[in-house]
């Protein structure tokens, strides 16, 4: 094949590829209200909070159903929400120690949420940017197995330059997953302008 025909070729998967991902965040609203959402939260539950277990809800369970609306490939995976009164960040993602001797339909991920914390009094819109950063972390173990991870948190807490990268990198996976409205609104780590670029660059609808 042609280095012209080659390139076409490569042009097109990626000319596909960016429409798939269109259409894949098209399919998700661009805005979270209370008083929409809240009347649903029993199909939510039915549809999404089959495999989510919860210690202390404390107005979390709203924003984490909607959050995993966005991440079908964690739809078969069990998720627990904890809230509770811990040192470190206001919320963490984190995972079964034995994760790595299970199926993926087995692994256990969890978020940890510190107790009486800025995520409980987020509005809701802004809580499913929160959450749906620390979902895309469960994407990120996935992807690098076991192993994989370990040596990525090792990077984490010995190198703020590694850590960043990690992080805004959850970020992109969470825009990828029609998060980047949301994430206007509220983000941790990646700021507007590189949010807008990354959303343009991905032909993205704001």
């Amino acid at each position: 094949m042609s280095t012209l025909k080659i390139g076409f070729t490569i042009s097109i998967m990626v000319l596909c590829l960016k429409l798939s991902a269109q259409n894949n965040t098209n399919n998700y609203p661009k805005f979270y209200q209370e008083s929409i959402y809240i009347p649903q939260i029993d199909s939510l539950r039915a549809k999404y909070g089959k495999r989510i277990s919860y210690k202390n809800k404390k107005g979390i369970e709203l924003g984490t159903l909607l959050a995993i609306s966005h991440y079908p490939e964690l739809h078969n995976r069990d998720i627990r929400i904890i809230i509770k009164n811990v040192r470190g960040a206001p919320v963490e993602a984190s995972f079964s120690p034995f994760n790595f001797l299970k199926s993926k339909k087995s692994k256990i991920y969890k978020i940890i949420i510190h107790e009486n914390s800025f995520m409980e009094r987020l509005p809701l819109n802004k809580q499913v940017a929160a959450l749906g950063h620390e979902m895309a972390h469960f994407i990120q173990y996935e992807e690098k197995g076991f192993a994989g991870t370990l040596v990525t948190l090792l990077g984490y807490v010995t190198s703020n330059k590694k850590r960043m990268a990690f992080e805004k990198n959850a970020d992109k996976i969470g825009i990828d997953h029609g998060l980047g409205p949301h994430m206007l609104k509220f983000s941790f780590y990646t700021n507007n302008a590189d949010i807008r670029s990354y959303m343009d660059k991905m032909g993205y609808p704001y």
